[in-house]
């Protein structure tokens, strides 16, 4: 390229970069004043190929071009505002390959980013029987400029020699791709941030679906599809509309990111609620009314998929020797189902419901005549009060084989929904906050299926669950009520009395009534009991537990709750069920268990718990270890450590105290990659004052304290226990920094070195759900220490200003109890005065209360 080539090709990138902005600011300022989707994605598609083709005919002055077609996304006409522009310059010889690169010049120079491919025609066909992701992306090549003819012979080339080649291998492994992407991403729409693009329910599932039908239909877009009838007109109309919420959203996210993004992240949601013009409901906050149409709009686009898929695959052949099995109205052919007789399911419940029970015990899948009737079942009162149809429903309740299955099919076929009315309004509804990770109907599957992985041993670290559930005389009672403990949450505030209020008039029409009714309300109102009792308070202490016997009243009650409990926890979000909570949790529940006894052996049974557990410690610590001191150990550590302590754990902690009396103080770091934080042991005799100074260095360091734990041994010596990530709340090992954190944390507590003030509160980004705080206090549940309860929103540094805010106020810590879940902090300080008694007067707690309500408030 010579000087005055290069000039012009400057002045022709200026003038290209110059249009770009201007109407790419036109085309967004449309978007935020309410654009559809799909007129954002034609007029950034027409805007691009205007460019290009106004390159190209510059270039080609100085003679013929290679052609240039659009491929990919850009191929199907479908660019947001950040989307890759893929192009492929279709080449006759080599001079076009060396022209090609003069337009590439000009694109970079104006700052296109495009993806190119220089290719020939042979080189075309040989490259895409070889790689399936080149010949995906040229089955959507469209001719930008260049020779209309010479295109239209690529097209029949690759026709012939690749896109209608192997089309059943073709269609396999798409499918398979798409499945494993789902798998990869989640595999659920109802995820609280998902990816739009990669989700199942998201665009890829569009792509696939379009690929997919081009090769077994020959049909260039869906809609053609309406006329091969393949599909109605009525589900390609609610097809479209989903799809143009999609590609408004996703034009959303790239404007508000300012780069291409899929990742539906909270506070994309806040903005993209406040754009789409959502506003609060009486009960639902608009970002939650957002997420819910986000929601409903993913699942139209996976069931129209889906659709696609069943069709393209066609129908299995039947055997020659294949009878279909006779079930009543219904007939059983392999393992498909089909309604036999000319009977509808049209207000039909039993007959539904039937169906659904046929289903989970010969796990058989719906045909697609009687999946759309059931689809199309309209139920009224009359149905929804039927003894059959309860009977039949509490019968595929109570058997937990195959059970989650077939309520994600009610579910899905929109029959759950219709059967009970008050589950619609949790479906597709996500509550805004940072720990739960999934919308509460599939939260409530979810927990069910954790149930049901009990039932058939899949986890057998969970022995003690697994036995519970066994046990059970009326396992529904329990599915019943898991299946109802979270309606309560369609509404803003205490779910659990709405929910029981809500199961009530639920229960009557399934004419559940007696002890069993008593029962599952009971579960519903209690349903957070367990977990809360089981984390913030002291389970060695007899009184907690006398007063939990009080309050379940029998062991079915116990055992149930436990169930539930461990279900609700391990439904909240892939790591949210730990170690840590399943030994608390049990610990309360086997206590509580001896104590319903009532017998006399319950204090025999808790003794050899005990004994069961010194005589672990003693096998692992033996060799290590002298009797003496292990001896000395079991005996001055609280129960509950004995208990619930893991045997690593415990290890460690006896070589630290081994090392206290020559050291003084003994700190550990110990990374835990798999966990995602870093354990900070402190163990020093007990001093005033020590668990804040700990908190303090550990704040002043910018780092944030998921959970710690207080053990204080009767002879003296004080083990704190402090989980630790970096500020944003990822792994942090960067080895320098916590060699300073123990320099500093040992003048702190070894020299009264003073703490340096810790940043100013780094909290979780802000929800529009507001966490109240609140500081409560419980002189009830134990007799020697007064248990503040404090909730707010967690920030680094909150538990080192608290605990200096106790400090001040001249109360000792006895024992502490972290919960972090998301962005809210759940904290309960055992404390007495510097007597070592209760604070019982009411002047003296309301101090405490306003001096910790200005702390966290």
């Amino acid at each position: 390229m010579n000087g005055s080539d290069h000039i012009m090709t400057s002045i022709q990138a200026g003038t290209i970069k110059t249009m770009l902005e201007k109407e790419g600011a036109i085309i967004r300022n449309a978007h935020f004043s309410g654009a559809g989707g799909s007129e954002v994605v034609l007029r950034r598609t027409e805007l691009i190929d205007r460019t290009l083709c106004n390159a190209y005919d510059h270039l080609t002055a100085a003679g013929p071009m290679p052609a240039l077609l659009a491929t990919g996304g850009y191929g199907r006409g479908e660019l947001n505002p950040h989307s890759d522009i893929d192009i492929m310059f279709l080449c006759r010889d080599e001079q076009d390959r060396q022209r090609s690169l003069e337009l590439l010049y000009v694109l970079w120079d104006a700052g296109m980013d495009v993806g190119y491919s220089v290719r020939t025609m042979p080189e075309c066909v040989s490259l895409a029987r070889q790689d399936i992701k080149i010949r995906t992306s040229l089955l959507e090549s469209r001719l930008i400029a260049g020779d209309p003819a010479f295109y239209d012979l690529f097209i029949r080339t690759m026709q012939s020699g690749v896109f209608y080649w192997k089309p059943s291998a073709f269609i396999q492994e798409k499918i398979a791709e798409r499945v494993a992407t789902r798998r990869k991403y989640g595999g659920s729409i109802y995820l609280r941030e998902p990816n739009i693009k990669e989700c199942e329910g998201g665009l890829r599932d569009i792509h696939t679906a379009l690929w997919i039908a081009f090769v077994r239909y020959r049909v260039a877009s869906l809609g053609e599809l309406v006329a091969k009838n393949v599909i109605t007109g009525r589900q390609y109309a609610v097809f479209q509309r989903s799809r143009n919420f999609l590609w408004r959203l996703r034009n959303e996210i790239h404007y508000l990111s300012g780069r291409k993004n899929d990742h539906l992240t909270f506070d994309l949601q806040e903005r993209a609620a406040k754009d789409f013009k959502y506003r609060d409901s009486a009960h639902l906050f608009a970002v939650e009314r957002f997420m819910k149409a986000y929601f409903l709009h993913a699942r139209n686009i996976r069931e129209f998929t889906d659709a696609v898929v069943t069709a393209v695959l066609g129908k299995p052949s039947r055997k020659w020797f294949q009878r279909a099995q006779k079930l009543g109205p219904f007939s059983l052919s392999g393992r498909t189902l089909f309604l036999s007789s000319d009977e509808g399911c049209h207000k039909n419940a039993v007959l539904a419901m039937t169906a659904f029970e046929i289903a989970q015990n010969r796990h058989a899948v719906f045909s697609d005549q009687l999946g759309s009737l059931i689809g199309s079942c309209r139920l009224d009162d009359a149905e929804r009060i039927s003894a059959p149809a309860s009977n039949v429903f509490l019968t595929i309740l109570n058997n937990p084989d195959g059970l989650s299955e077939t309520l994600a099919l009610m579910k899905d076929l929109r029959f759950l929904g219709r059967y009970i009315p008050e589950f619609r309004a949790i479906q597709a509804l996500a509550r805004h906050d940072y720990y739960h990770l999934y919308t509460v109907d599939e939260h409530i599957l979810l927990a069910i299926k954790n149930l049901q992985a009990l039932w058939s041993g899949s986890f057998p670290s969970l022995t003690t669950l697994s036995d519970a559930f066994r046990g059970l005389s009326k396992r529904w009672v329990l599915i019943l009520a898991l299946l109802l403990h979270d309606l309560g949450k369609a509404y803003r505030n205490e779910h659990e009395h709405r929910g029981v209020e809500l199961a009530k008039n639920i229960l009557m029409r399934l004419s559940v009534t007696g002890v069993d009714c008593d029962r599952i309300l009971f579960l519903i109102e209690n349903h957070l009991v367990m977990a809360l009792l089981s984390q913030r308070r002291e389970l060695s202490d007899r009184k907690v537990i006398a007063d939990f016997s009080r309050l379940v009243q029998d062991r079915e009650n116990l055992s149930m709750l436990y169930l539930l409990t461990y279900a609700d926890i391990s439904a909240v979000n892939p790591t949210s069920w730990t170690q840590w909570k399943a030994a608390l949790l049990q610990d309360l529940y086997l206590r509580t268990l001896n104590h319903l006894d009532a017998s006399a052996q319950t204090v025999e049974e808790e003794r050899a718990r005990l004994t069961a557990a010194s005589d672990r410690i003693k096998n692992a610590a033996d060799g290590q270890f002298s009797s003496q001191e292990i001896d000395e150990f079991i005996a001055t550590m609280p129960e509950q450590y004995l208990l619930t302590a893991s045997t690593r754990r415990v290890l460690d902690h006896l070589s630290m105290m081994k090392k206290l009396p020559e050291e003084q103080l003994v700190i550990r770091c110990r990374h835990d990659i798999e966990r995602g934080y870093t354990e900070l042991t402190v163990c020093a005799y007990d001093a005033y004052g020590m668990f804040y100074r700990t908190a303090g260095t550990i704040a002043s360091k910018n780092l944030n304290i998921l959970r710690a734990q207080v053990f204080t041994s009767k002879n003296g010596v004080m083990i704190d226990t402090f989980q630790i990530t970096g500020p944003e709340g990822k792994f942090f090992d960067y080895e320098e920094a916590w060699e300073s954190v123990r320099i500093e944390l040992r003048a702190a507590l070894m020299s009264g070195f003073k703490l340096p003030e810790p940043s100013p509160y780094a909290c979780t980004p802000s929800l529009p759900v507001s966490i109240t705080p609140a500081v409560t206090f419980d002189n009830e549940t134990s007799e020697i220490f007064t248990i503040i309860d404090i909730t707010a929103r967690d920030c680094v540094g909150f538990l080192y200003h608290v605990s200096k805010a106790l400090y001040d106020l001249n109360l000792d810590i006895g024992s502490a109890k972290i919960v972090t879940e998301g962005s809210r902090v759940m904290d309960s300080f055992y404390v007495t005065n510097l007597f070592k008694k209760k604070i019982d007067d009411a002047v003296r707690l309301e101090k405490i209360r306003e001096t910790l309500m200005k702390v966290i408030g």
